[in-house]
């Protein structure tokens, strides 16, 4: 079970896109804390809440859900319609082999936060943050520009009360940042690998990503990050050589052998104005939170 958190607008549902095109033909089970809202659009303007606030959240039914959906049963989940701010549904939810549930409070309880095997905190350059929820708020969710900056005050006090004090909890931390590229279109990215009990399982295959010399690609082993979480830190640029992803991405594909590779181009997918981009850095991101996953999957079975 992986649990993934981030601030609106973050890219939770893109990144668990690429995860689920890679595992989808082996099961997976993508379930969004979105639905578990207990108030309209309006209900929440109405009592003065944002929807990241947990009162406006019906965190123990996720609880509840969380529960069946690991024992391999299924669930009868509440929908909520961001495009016209209502919920309806319900709808039926089966177990797979791997349940991947994101929202803005997937750690925000301990009870929540011990149903996982893995976790990832999505931590975003902030300004990119705010463009990415202004433009899906405004092309997918029937908001204005106006609405959306009348918002943000409250939507921004509660995002630092109750989502990002989540990060020092998760195993990975996930970033993007716009890359110094002429064109402003590319992304870098860094993922935090943290030590709990144990190190990380992907310590090898840092090594060879380390050890290959790829430009544009980094691996710093044994860092302390800003949560004073001990941990690997790996850098990719979003300049990063077309050779030297593919290069990459063939490494960890190796750490995957039960299954069927995919082209690198299908994976890092993000879509905006109509048009589906290949983004290289969000792929090997992609790609390596699988590897976290598959391996924890072995170690439950």
């Amino acid at each position: 079970m992986l649990g993934l958190v981030g601030d609106s607008g973050a890219g939770k549902t893109t990144l668990v896109r690429g995860v689920v095109r890679v595992l989808g033909r082996d099961g997976v089970t993508p379930l969004c804390l979105d639905d578990y809202h207990r108030f309209s659009r309006a209900e929440l303007l109405a009592r003065g809440l944002t929807a990241a606030d947990p009162a406006a959240n019906n965190l123990a039914l996720v609880v509840q859900h969380l529960d069946v959906l690991r024992a391999g049963g299924q669930i009868s989940k509440p929908v909520y319609d961001h495009r016209t701010g209502t919920l309806r549904g319900p709808e039926v939810v089966a177990a797979t082999s791997l349940v991947v549930a994101y929202g803005m409070l997937t750690l925000s309880t301990p009870e929540l936060a011990a149903r996982f095997d893995l976790t990832v905190y999505l931590d975003p350059d902030e300004a990119l943050r705010r463009a990415w929820r202004l433009a899906r708020d405004v092309s997918e969710r029937g908001y204005t520009a106006d609405e959306v900056a009348a918002r943000a005050p409250a939507r921004e006090r509660d995002a630092a009360r109750f989502v990002r004090v989540q990060r020092p909890r998760a195993d990975v931390v996930v970033r993007f940042r716009p890359a110094p590229d002429a064109r402003g279109t590319e992304l870098d990215a860094e993922l935090l690998l943290r030590h709990g009990s144990v190190p990380h399982p992907l310590g090898a295959l840092c090594d060879r990503l380390e050890g290959a010399g790829l430009a544009g690609l980094r691996v710093v082993r044994g860092c302390v990050d800003e949560d004073q979480r001990p941990g690997d830190r790996v850098q990719i640029a979003g300049a990063l050589d077309p050779d030297a992803a593919a290069a990459a991405a063939a490494m960890i594909w190796e750490q995957l052998p039960a299954i069927e590779p995919l082209p690198f181009d299908q994976l890092g997918q993000v879509r905006g104005d109509g048009v589906v981009r290949h983004v290289p850095a969000l792929g090997l991101v992609q790609l390596l939170l699988v590897a976290l996953l598959v391996h924890a999957r072995a170690v439950k079975a």
